[in-house]
């Protein structure tokens, strides 16, 4: 059979692969009617099945380059929740297939473990960006958003959701601009690592993360632009509870901007900045900027912003622990040479003078959890 743009095939009470249907899309003009869904494309087997006879088997949905007008108008007139599907991944790049998001009927069972969006023009996310209700990805563990798909979690229906971990990258302002321009907070439901580059730092100030427990928060910007949205509004963001939290080069002024649940103890601290990227921060009042309670070893800030932190060290119990004291511990520890029976043959004090060896291990794990940015 001969298909064309001329061609009209109507996709009811059956279920095709996620190949054919594809390339139905471009090559003709497709109506989707009652009990439709795509499932995997598996060689030798058959490609079409009537509804509800195909294996419940998770399947990747790939896409990653431009598709034609007509594949772009009959997912336009497709109804939302019209395409049912068992995913385990969802990968879309760079691609106007991206608009198919609120058309997908995502199976309630179905655990996404990647959610790749990407979209380095606005058009691939216009139509998702237009939608009044929100739609639903299923469970994801792992989601990416970059550049203008960044926009596309306003649209998401994650309140339930539980994501591991949650990366926005958005190297233009126009990028999060729509974002940016929203009054209403968004919620992405309980994310247990966020990390969030360049001018998707601002996008932090229109979550609703009050009530949230994040166990890792990462944000970097590479250039004071990339915050200026964020320095720039009068009221502060509250980021909930946050376990561990690294501010990298301009993005740790964003401190000035930032509340923490009042019944919160972080176990790491760090702020990675240098000269003019620690300027806001130098502007405010000394112990004017509240951290709340740190653990013991966790905090990592350079020493001139120090004074303008507000915070409590406390121990593994929780107990409060005087700075003056855990410093002389610090860089004062007692050892012991044992013989092969265990008996000690020598002890000494002795003061650790240089702290660099401390700081290259720091370093070291900070890059590790910033590795997958570069």
């Amino acid at each position: 059979v001969l298909l064309t743009d001329q061609t009209t095939v109507t996709l009811s009470n059956i279920e095709i692969s996620v190949e054919l249907f594809f390339v139905l899309l471009e090559k003709t003009r497709v109506t989707v009617g009652g009990s439709f869904s795509i499932t995997e494309h598996i060689y030798n087997e058959d490609c079409i099945r009537e509804h509800g006879m195909a294996r419940n088997r998770p399947f990747c949905l790939e896409r990653g380059w431009v598709v034609s007008p007509l594949a772009l108008e009959n997912i336009e007139r497709m109804a939302p929740n019209s395409i049912g599907c068992y995913l385990k991944k969802l990968d879309l790049r760079n691609t106007g297939l991206i608009s198919i998001l609120p058309k997908l009927r995502v199976h309630k069972d179905c655990e996404i473990g990647m959610l790749w969006l990407s979209a380095s023009e606005k058009e691939h996310v216009a139509e998702v960006l237009k939608q009044e209700n929100p739609f639903c990805v299923g469970r994801v563990k792992i989601m990416w958003l970059w550049d203008y798909a960044v926009g596309v979690i306003t649209k998401m229906s994650l309140k339930d959701c539980e994501i591991e971990s949650l990366d926005l990258v958005a190297p233009r302002k126009e990028h999060v601009a729509e974002v940016l321009a929203q009054e209403k907070p968004f919620c992405v439901g309980r994310v247990s690592k966020m990390y969030f580059k360049n001018y998707a730092v601002g996008v932090i100030t229109k979550m609703s993360l009050k009530d949230c427990e994040i166990e890792r928060l990462v944000l970097g910007a590479s250039e004071e632009a990339h915050v200026a949205a964020v320095l720039a509004q009068e009221k502060p963001f509250c980021v909930g509870r946050v376990k561990i939290m690294y501010l990298w080069v301009y993005a740790v002024s964003v401190i000035t901007k930032m509340t923490i649940h009042e019944d919160n103890t972080m176990e790491d601290f760090v702020l990675n900045g240098y000269g003019g990227q620690l300027s806001r921060i130098l502007e405010e009042g000394d112990n004017s900027i509240d951290l709340g309670r740190i653990r013991t070893g966790g905090l990592y800030v350079p020493e001139e912003v120090r004074r303008k932190l507000r915070y409590t060290l406390v121990d593994g119990e929780g107990k409060e622990v005087l700075e003056e004291v855990l410093e002389e511990e610090r860089w004062t520890s007692r050892y012991a040479l044992v013989d092969g029976e265990g008996k000690e043959v020598l002890g000494e004090n002795i003061s650790i003078r240089n702290k660099a060896v401390m700081f290259v291990v720091l370093f070291l794990a900070i890059c590790f959890s910033y590795y997958h940015w570069l």
